[in-house]
C-alpha cells in the first residue's frame, strides 16, 4: 500500500522542478544570443546536424532548505545585449501619378483645336468672300457654341460621380470659345454690336465657362477656355487693337474671381498674360504710328493695369509669385504708350501711374509694419509676406514710371537736375522712415542722373580743363573768355545735388544699419565719398567761373578745393574719436586731397596757384596731425604714441 506524500514535500518538489526549468530556459537563451552575435557561415550540404544528448535519469529532489533572502544583482550584471543592427531601409513613397495623355484625351484636345479653327474660318473667310450674311454667320456661330456646350454637359452628366471625361471638357471649352469668337466677330468684323455692349457679352460668355469649370471643379476647363479665346481672338479681330484688349479684359475679371475661390493661380496668371500681351501689342502698334488710336489705346492699357492691380490684391494672400506677375507685367505697356504719346499727355500718363503706384506702395507697406531697424518683421504671416512682395513690385514700377515721366517732361533741358532732385527726396524719405524701398529707388534715379550729369550737364571737362565748352567760350580775338550763365548755373546746381545725394545716401545706409560692418562701411564711404568730393569740387570751380570766367578764377577754385578738403578732413577726424564713420570719411578725404595734389594740382596748376595749393594743404595737414594726436592722447581711455595710457588732460575731443 502506497504511503501518501506529504503536502510540503510536493511543494518543495514542484519548486525544484520550476527552478530547473528556469535554468534550462536561461541556458537556451544564452546559446541563442551567442549564435545570433556570431558571424553566419554557410554549412556544407553534407554536414549532418548532431543529435541532441539523451535526457539524464531522474534524480530525487534534494532536502528542502529555507529560501535565501533576495538581494539585488551586482552593478553591471545582466544578460548580454544583442548587437545593434542597421536600421532597415524604408521603402520609397510611391510617386504621384502624372497626368497621362491618353489617346482619348489627345483626340479630345486635337478635336477642340480643330473646331475652334473651323469657327475662325467660318467667321473670317466667309466674311471675306461674302458667302453668308453677317447675321447668319453670327447666329450660326452662336448655335454651334451652344450646341457644343450642351453636348459637353450631357456627357458630364452621364459620367455620374466619376472623373470628368476629357470629351466633356473639350466640348465645353470649344463651345465657350466659339461663343466668345462670335461676340468678337459681331463687334470687330460685322459691326452688329457696339463695343459698349460687346464687352459685357464677352464677359458673360467667359464667366459662364469659368462658372461651369468651377461647378465641375476642373481647372483644365478654365485654362482651355482662356487659352482658346486668347489665341483665336486676334485672328478674328484683326490684330492687337484696343477692341481686342477690351474683349479679353473681361476674361481676366471673370477669371480672377474663380481663381480666388478655388485657389487656381494658373487660371489667374493665364488670364493676366492674355490681357497683358494684348495691351503690349496695342502699345507697340501705337509706337509704330497707328492712326487715331491714341485715346482708345491709352484707356485700354490703363484698364489692364487697374485690373492687374485689383487681381494682385485679391491673390496677394494666396500666391505671391502670381500676384507680383499680375501687378508688374501691365506696367510695361503703359510706359510704352506714354512714350508714344505727345510730350504733355505722355508726361501726365506716366506721372499719374507713378503717383498711383507710390500710393499703392504706401498702402501695402502699412500692412507690414517695420521693425526698429527699418526692415520688415521676419516670420510674418503669409498675407503680410504677399503684400510685402506687392509693395516691392509696385515700387519698382513707380520708379520706372517716374523716370519716364521725368525724361518726357524735361525734353531738351538738363535731365540730370530733376533726376537727382527726385533721388534726394527719396533718399531723405528712406533716412526718415528707415525703409529700404525708397533707398533703392533713390539709387536707381541717382545712378541714371549721375551718368547723365557726367555725360552732359556736369562733365569732368568743366572741372579738369579751361575753357570747357559750352560753359566757357573764347571770344573773337582769342584772349578774352565769357561764360554761359545758364549752363554754368545749371551745372552748379547739378554738382550740389550730386554731393547732397551721396551724403544723404550714406546717412540713410547708416540709419538702416548697413554700415555696422567695417568692410561695408569702408566700401560705401569710399564710393559715395568720391561722388560727394567730385560734386563739391565741381561746385567750387563752377561758382568761381560764374564770378569770373577766367583762368585765374579757375585756378583759385582748385586751390580752394584742395585746402577745403584738408580742412574738412581735420573736422571729420576730430569727430572720428567718437564716430567710426566720420573717421573713415576723414581718412578717405585726406587720401583724396593728397592724390589731387600729386596727380592734378602738380600738372594743371601753375605759378602762384600751385604754390598756394601745396602750402595751404601742407599747413592744414600739419595742424591736423598735431591737433589730432593731442586729442587722441587726451581722450578718455586712449593710448599714447608709446602705448601707455594717456593722461586725462584738459584738451578733449571736442576742443580738437
Amino acid at each position: 500500500m502506497n504511503t501518501p506524500v506529504p503536502q510540503d514535500a510536493l511543494v518543495v518538489r514542484l519548486g525544484d522542478d520550476l527552478a530547473g526549468v528556469a535554468r534550462e530556459v536561461d541556458r537556451i537563451r544564452t546559446t541563442l544570443l551567442t549564435l545570433q552575435s556570431a558571424p553566419r557561415t554557410t554549412a556544407p550540404a553534407s554536414a549532418s546536424v548532431p543529435a541532441p544528448p539523451p535526457p539524464g535519469p531522474w534524480a530525487p529532489p534534494v532536502a528542502w532548505a529555507p529560501p535565501v533572502a533576495w538581494a539585488p544583482p551586482p552593478a553591471g550584471w545582466g544578460p548580454p545585449s544583442p548587437p545593434a543592427r542597421p536600421a532597415p531601409r524604408l521603402p520609397r513613397p510611391p510617386r504621384a501619378p502624372r497626368a497621362a495623355w491618353s489617346p482619348a484625351k489627345l483626340l479630345a484636345v486635337t478635336g477642340a483645336a480643330t473646331t475652334v479653327l473651323g469657327v475662325v474660318l467660318l467667321l473670317v473667310l466667309a466674311a471675306g468672300r461674302g458667302w453668308f450674311g453677317p447675321e447668319a454667320r453670327v447666329i450660326g456661330g452662336a448655335l454651334l457654341g451652344l450646341a457644343l456646350v450642351g453636348i459637353g454637359v450631357r456627357v458630364r452628366r452621364r459620367a455620374g460621380d466619376a472623373e470628368v471625361p476629357s470629351a466633356a471638357v473639350a466640348l465645353a471649352a470649344t463651345g465657350v470659345a466659339a461663343l466668345f469668337l462670335t461676340v468678337a466677330a459681331a463687334v470687330a468684323l460685322f459691326g452688329l454690336l457696339p463695343l459698349a455692349l460687346g464687352a459685357p457679352f464677352a464677359l458673360a460668355v467667359t464667366a459662364g465657362g469659368l462658372v461651369l469649370a468651377d461647378h465641375w471643379r476642373h481647372q483644365g476647363l478654365a485654362l482651355g477656355v482662356l487659352v482658346a479665346a486668347g489665341l483665336a481672338a486676334p485672328l478674328v479681330v484683326g490684330g492687337p487693337t484696343p477692341t481686342l484688349v477690351a474683349l479679353v479684359l473681361g476674361a481676366q475679371v471673370a477669371a480672377v474671381l474663380v481663381a480666388r475661390r478655388r485657389t487656381w493661380l494658373a487660371v489667374a496668371t493665364t488670364a493676366a498674360v492674355v490681357s497683358t500681351l494684348a495691351a503690349l501689342g496695342a502699345a507697340i502698334r501705337l509706337l509704330l504710328g497707328a492712326p487715331d488710336t491714341h485715346l482708345a489705346t491709352t484707356v485700354a492699357v490703363l484698364a489692364v493695369l487697374v485690373a492687374g492691380g485689383v487681381s494682385a490684391v485679391l491673390l496677394g494672400t494666396s500666391g505671391r509669385v502670381a500676384a507680383t506677375a499680375v501687378l508688374g507685367a501691365p506696367v510695361l505697356p503703359v510706359l510704352l504708350v506714354s512714350i508714344g504719346l505727345a510730350r504733355i499727355p505722355g508726361t501726365l500718363v506716366a506721372g499719374g501711374v507713378a503717383v498711383a503706384l507710390l500710393l499703392a506702395v504706401v498702402g501695402f507697406d502699412r500692412v507690414v509694419p517695420a521693425g526698429a531697424d527699418g526692415t520688415q518683421r521676419r516670420g510674418a504671416a503669409a498675407p503680410e509676406a504677399g503684400y510685402r512682395a506687392l509693395a516691392l513690385v509696385a515700387g519698382a514700377g513707380a520708379t520706372g514710371a517716374l523716370l519716364v515721366a521725368t525724361v518726357l517732361a524735361m525734353g531738351s533741358g538738363p535731365l540730370s537736375l530733376p533726376l537727382l532732385a527726385e533721388a534726394l527726396v527719396l533718399g531723405v524719405a528712406a533716412a526718415v522712415t528707415r525703409r529700404a524701398g525708397p533707398l533703392l529707388a533713390a539709387a536707381v534715379l541717382g545712378l541714371v542722373g549721375g551718368l547723365v550729369a557726367l555725360g552732359q550737364d556736369a562733365p569732368m571737362e568743366l572741372v579738369a580743363s579751361f575753357p570747357a565748352r559750352p560753359f566757357v567760350v573764347t571770344l573773337p580775338g582769342g584772349a578774352v573768355t565769357a561764360g554761359a550763365v545758364g549752363e554754368l548755373a545749371a551745372a552748379l546746381v547739378v554738382y550740389l545735388l550730386l554731393s547732397a545725394v551721396a551724403l544723404v545716401g550714406l546717412v540713410a545706409l547708416g540709419r538702416l544699419g548697413w554700415l555696422r560692418d567695417r568692410g561695408r562701411a569702408a566700401t560705401a564711404a569710399g564710393l559715395l565719398g568720391v561722388v560727394a568730393l567730385y560734386g563739391a569740387a565741381g561746385a567750387v570751380v563752377t561758382a568761381a567761373l560764374l564770378i569770373s570766367p577766367t583762368r585765374d578764377a579757375f585756378l583759385v577754385g582748385h586751390v580752394l578745393v584742395t585746402v577745403s578738403w584738408t580742412a574738412i578732413a581735420l573736422v571729420l577726424l576730430a569727430r572720428g574719436l567718437k564716430d567710426s564713420l566720420s573717421r573713415v570719411l576723414g581718412g578717405v578725404l585726406v587720401i583724396a586731397a593728397v592724390v589731387k595734389l600729386v596727380t592734378f594740382d602738380l600738372t594743371a596748376l601753375d605759378g602762384l596757384a600751385r604754390v598756394a595749393a601745396f602750402l595751404g594743404a601742407g599747413l592744414v595737414l600739419l595742424a591736423a596731425g598735431s591737433r589730432y594726436a593731442k586729442a587722441v592722447i587726451a581722450a578718455p581711455g586712449a593710448s599714447g604714441a608709446d602705448g601707455a595710457p594717456g593722461s586725462g588732460g584738459s584738451a578733449g575731443p571736442s576742443e580738437a
